[in-house]
Parts: structure tokens; C-alpha cells; sequence
């Protein structure tokens, strides 16, 4: 951890450079902060915070400039807690609670356009784990042999297709009653506390457990694998074009091109979020610590949230290095908040 002058010196630095992005001296810092050191002193300081890898000197006669590990120094250690205002926090609740709870799509877009409004940066919210949404039915069609097409209608009115290929030869009287079975038993269930709750009751039986308990938890799994996997793709994204307008120097529209081709591509953001619904709380990501190219400019702050059946994701801001750290966080933690709330609403609870 940094000493208190260091902190001080470093904190100066970071907030003048998101000001004016330009490379700061110690001559200005004596002049807009009041620290009682002489430019030699804070020269020194901005040495040693360079040699520490906080701050880097772009040109030998040129003041310093942050590096990321600067930033997140910052954004972490020293930056000054935001409280939202009444309005700001209203907007986010009114953007997750205006879709009914299974309108998922709905919910998430609806809360990114508030996120990006509210940050003027882009902002970005993905349900990592819809495989454990609530199903409303399922249907098994035999396709042939040993393959069969599962036809997955979400609470959500989504529809999708599964392509399953079973152990033994399969004949449609068989996925008719499987058909039955999964609609009688599980209805509003997610794929998650289906798979836990047969699991259960086959653990419990034993050699009693009947066959279409063990082909039912086969093919759960089977569901979920795939499940898992496209639903990693489902990211909602809005507001890049505040990045565009953001930009001051030449240089920038080459890396905010880079990031637009990023963003299209979402698919290199899954890993992001994946990461964040691993830990509590804000998830900081400052440039180049992404591995991704094109966000090698920007910052990404992400939090967490989990709903009902066990259903996870996380909301997120991509910005410009130089944000307001205090008042993103701030946004993405309540917005977080905000999400986790609405898919735990007691009222939304079928499956009990």
C-alpha cells in the first residue's frame, strides 16, 4: 500500500489527467492542489510512483500520466464514495422493474439504455446463466434412431432447440411419456433445479430409482451442457457512440474503431462477465488487463447479480480511462442491485 504523500500525489495526478488528458507536472499540481510540497518534492514523489509502475513519463521533458495500474489504484483505494441521486437511482429502478419478470430481453435492454444515459459511456449487462431460467414446457420429438430434437419453450416465451443423442435406440411413445413426465413434474422449474432435485431422488432410491428418473436427469444434463453454452452469447450493449463523442485527439477514433469491432463481436466480452458472477462485489478491468485488444483503452467496471433458480449475470459501464470511477461504480452497483431484486421478486416464484 501506498504512504499518505504518495497517495495524495497519485490521486492529484490521476484526477488532473481525467480532467485534461494530457501529461501532468508537478507545477500543476502545486497549483490546484494544496499539499504544502514543493514541486521538487512532488517530482520526487511522481518518481518514485513511476518507478513503482503507477505513473509513466511519456517523454523525458514531459510530465506523467497514469498507467493502468494507476487507475486502479485510484478507482479502488481513492476514490470518494458517490451516493446516486433520488433521480439517477429512480431511473434504474424504473428500468428494471418496466418488464414483466420473465420479459427478460426487455429487462436487460431496458436497463443498459438507463446505464448509458445516466454514465454517458457504454454500458453492457449479460444473463451468463440462462440455462438455470425457468422452462414453462418441454417437448421431445424423435428425429431418428438415437437422436432426438428437444423443443425448450422458456417462461419467457423463448423458444429453443436441443439435438440430443441417447444410449440406445429411442421410439416416440418413449418421448411422449418423457414429454409428460417433464411437463407434469417440472413446469416453471429451471434446468438447474431440475437436474438437483432428480439427483435427489435418485440418490434417495437407489436401485429403486425407475428408468425414466435416470433417462430424465441424462437428458437434463445433456440441456444444460448446451444450455450453458449459447446462453454465454446473450450480452446487451448500448451506448457506444457516447465513446465516439467523447473523443479529443486524432489517435482516438482508431482505438474507439477497435472497440466498436470488440463490441460486435460479443462473444470476447463472455469471459469478462463470466469472470465478474465469480466474485462480490465491483470488478474492475483497466485496459490492457482485459487480454482483449480492443479494450485496451477503456476501463470496465462490472458487478454481479443472481436471481431466482440460481440465475446469474452482471451488469457493467465501459468507459474511457479517465471516468468518473466514484460515480460509475456507484451506478453499476445499483443497478446490480436493482436486477438481483427484481429476479428474486416473491411474486415471480412459481416453482416453489
Amino acid at each position: 500500500m501506498l504512504n499518505e504523500r504518495a497517495c495524495g500525489v497519485l490521486r492529484a495526478v490521476v484526477e488532473s489527467y481525467i480532467e485534461k488528458p494530457e501529461p501532468v507536472g508537478s507545477g500543476a499540481i502545486v497549483k490546484s492542489h494544496d499539499f504544502n510540497l514543493s514541486p521538487a518534492t512532488i517530482r520526487s514523489v511522481m518518481a518514485e510512483l513511476e518507478e513503482a509502475g503507477f505513473l509513466s513519463q511519456p517523454h523525458t521533458s514531459a510530465g506523467r500520466t497514469p498507467t493502468d495500474q494507476g487507475f486502479r489504484y485510484y478507482a479502488l483505494y481513492l476514490v470518494e464514495p458517490v451516493d446516486l441521486s433520488s433521480e439517477q437511482a429512480q431511473d434504474i429502478h424504473r428500468a428494471a422493474y418496466s418488464f414483466e419478470w420473465l420479459e427478460l430481453t426487455g429487462l436487460m435492454e431496458s436497463v443498459v439504455k438507463s446505464l448509458s444515459s445516466l454514465s454517458r459511456h457504454a454500458s453492457l449487462a449479460g444473463l451468463i446463466s440462462l440455462g438455470s431460467a425457468p422452462i414453462k414446457k418441454a417437448q421431445f420429438v424423435h428425429i431418428r434412431d438415437r437422436m432426438a430434437l428437444a423443443v425448450i419453450i422458456m417462461a419467457n416465451g423463448e423458444t429453443r432447440h436441443y439435438f440430443i443423442k441417447a444410449r440406445d435406440d429411442i421410439s416416440q411413445d418413449s418421448l411422449d411419456k418423457m414429454t409428460n413426465y417433464f411437463n407434469d413434474r417440472f413446469s416453471y422449474f429451471s434446468l438447474a433445479q431440475i437436474r438437483r432435485l432428480l439427483f435427489r431422488e435418485i440418490q434417495k432410491e437407489k436401485n429403486q430409482a425407475n428408468k425414466m428418473m435416470i433417462s430424465a436427469f441424462w437428458v437434463t444434463e445433456e440441456i444444460e451442457k448446451q444450455a450453458n453454452h449459447d446462453n454465454a452469447d446473450k450480452i446487451y450493449i448500448e451506448g457506444a457512440n457516447n465513446l465516439l463523442s467523447q473523443s479529443d485527439r486524432s489517435g482516438d477514433y482508431e482505438i474507439i474503431k477497435a472497440l466498436f469491432e470488440t463490441l460486435s463481436e460479443k462473444e470476447k466480452l463472455v469471459s469478462l462477465l463470466d469472470e465478474c458472477i465469480k466474485s462480490d462485489g465491483i470488478n474492475l478491468t483497466i485496459g490492457a488487463e482485459s487480454q482483449i485488444e480492443g479494450l485496451s483503452g477503456f476501463s470496465v467496471i462490472t458487478h454481479p447479480f443472481s436471481g431466482y433458480g440460481g440465475m446469474e449475470g452482471a451488469v457493467g459501464i465501459i468507459g474511457r480511462k479517465r471516468m468518473d470511477y466514484g460515480h460509475v461504480m456507484a451506478l453499476v452497483a445499483y443497478a446490480a442491485k436493482s436486477v438481483g431484486e427484481r429476479l428474486s421478486s416473491d411474486r415471480t416464484r412459481r416453482a416453489n
